[in-house]
């Protein structure tokens, strides 16, 4: 196994000490046979770790890099053409890490110097070394979306920095590296590993997978693939909103936009009466901001023709400041569960008391966090689906029957399988299917 046999450095010592650094080093390993070998001099190039980000905005479709002059690049290049000056290269957004940074410190200060962007909470895509049999740096390799509200600097570098910032559809990217026209490792790699991200976020064909409480059959937990407006027949869809619950535009990409769109009155696609998001505002009154946690319920507008709704849960589970963008709190995702699914109790009762209405039986959850919340859906699901299991698990006599989560994407679906399946290894759950 790699890692496993023994290597003893005898000697090392500095022979070059300037931006770049040489050690000298004389090390024994042990070799496939059992033996150890003998001493071995070798030159280390040394330079410490780096830090490497590819951004993508899903709104434009765009990848975001930096051209910049390299003299290595004109070097090697006049190897091929010895007159040529063409010294500058695309490449991902790079650069060291200081002494007192981790690699995500380092790689969020080098996007903001060298493009402007601001981002939150980049997800690593693998960690290598530059070049091993010569080279002792390793590369933390990340990708990041932005949007160009994100941008709140020029970008440029630091003083004596020539950077110039990139913008370039991920069609052409992924048609240049088939061309093999990439000659950064760092961009190569990253378009690979974004090419099969934009797959994983295409959104899966509608379909439920159920699980039984082991000790209460009758009550299930699970997940429904698809789009938010793939789910018919679901009491209750629950919507994550800010502590200000204000929904988002008609025009946006998030389940609250478009919650908020297909509940409102319409005639020919126009909006006549934006329903959902009036209700809210009177149930929210004089309050211009609420606690994490809270939840409020509207009626369905016109969701309850088309997709069988009959109310919207609004909990605020994100909360944020101008020019800071929103963040959920991971401890306090399964409180926000918790009082969704109680004040569903508390609804069919009132409805039972006073208005002799059916119970409202089942509910949908999108997945409480991600997305703009800045955590990754593991974590999520991790948090969220748990809560519900021991909700009707512990709770005695729950009115709801079925709970289910939003998967849109396949990485949303492994994530909940995951939890749901280590249920099950606990005898706390039975698998009932998929359709």
């Amino acid at each position: 196994m790699p890692g496993s046999r023994r290597a003893e450095i005898h000697k090392q010592a500095r022979l070059f000490d300037d931006f770049f650094k040489i050690d000298e080093v004389m090390v024994s390993h042990e070799r496939l046979d059992g033996t150890m070998s003998p001493d071995q001099r070798r030159l280390i190039f040394e330079r410490g770790d780096s830090v490497a980000v590819l951004l993508y905005n899903p709104e434009t479709h765009a990848v975001v890099m930096v051209n910049q002059f390299k003299v290595p690049s004109l070097i090697a290049r006049r190897r091929d053409n010895p007159a040529t000056t063409d010294g500058w290269i695309t490449e991902a957004i790079a650069g060291m890490i200081d002494g007192n940074e981790t690699p995500e410190d380092a790689v969020i200060r080098e996007t903001l110097e060298e493009t402007g962007y601001k981002i939150r909470k980049p997800e690593l895509i693998c960690k290598f070394f530059s070049s091993p049999g010569g080279a002792s740096e390793r590369i933390f390799l990340y990708f990041a979306e932005v949007s160009e509200s994100d941008r709140v600097g020029k970008g440029g570098g630091l003083d004596g920095e020539d950077v110039r910032v990139v913008k370039r559809s991920a069609h052409e990217l992924f048609e240049q590296l088939e061309k093999k026209q990439i000659e950064d490792p760092k961009l190569a790699i990253a378009a690979y590993w974004l090419q099969d991200h934009i797959r994983r976020m295409k959104p899966l064909e509608p379909s439920t997978a159920k699980f039984a409480i082991a000790e209460k059959p009758d009550l299930i937990v699970g997940y429904k693939t698809g789009t938010i407006e793939d789910v018919r027949g679901v009491s209750i869809w629950v919507n994550s909103e800010n502590t200000d619950m204000m929904m988002d535009r008609f025009i946006g990409k998030t389940i609250s936009a478009r919650i908020r769109y297909l509940g409102a009155n319409k005639e020919d696609d126009s909006v006549l009466d934006d329903t959902i998001q009036e209700s809210l505002r009177g149930v929210i009154g004089e309050r211009a901001h609420v606690k994490i946690g809270t939840v409020l319920v509207t009626e369905s507008g016109m969701l309850f023709g088309s997709h069988q709704v009959e109310r919207i849960f609004h909990v605020a589970t994100v909360e944020g400041g101008p020019g800071s963008g929103v963040k959920a709190d991971p401890d306090k995702l399964k409180i926000c569960v918790e009082r969704v699914l109680h004040r569903a109790d508390q609804e069919n009762h009132k409805l039972l008391r006073i208005l002799r209405k059916r119970f409202l039986t089942s509910i949908v959850f999108p997945m409480l966090g991600a997305g703009d919340g800045g955590l990754s859906i593991e974590s999520v699901a991790e948090s969220l689906i748990p809560a519900a299991i021991n909700y009707l698990r512990y709770t005695p006599n729950p009115t709801l029957k079925e709970i289910y989560f939003l998967a849109f994407k396949a990485r949303d679906r492994s994530a909940c399988e995951r939890v749901l399946e280590a249920f099950c290894a606990k005898g706390a759950l039975t698998r009932l299917g998929s359709r």
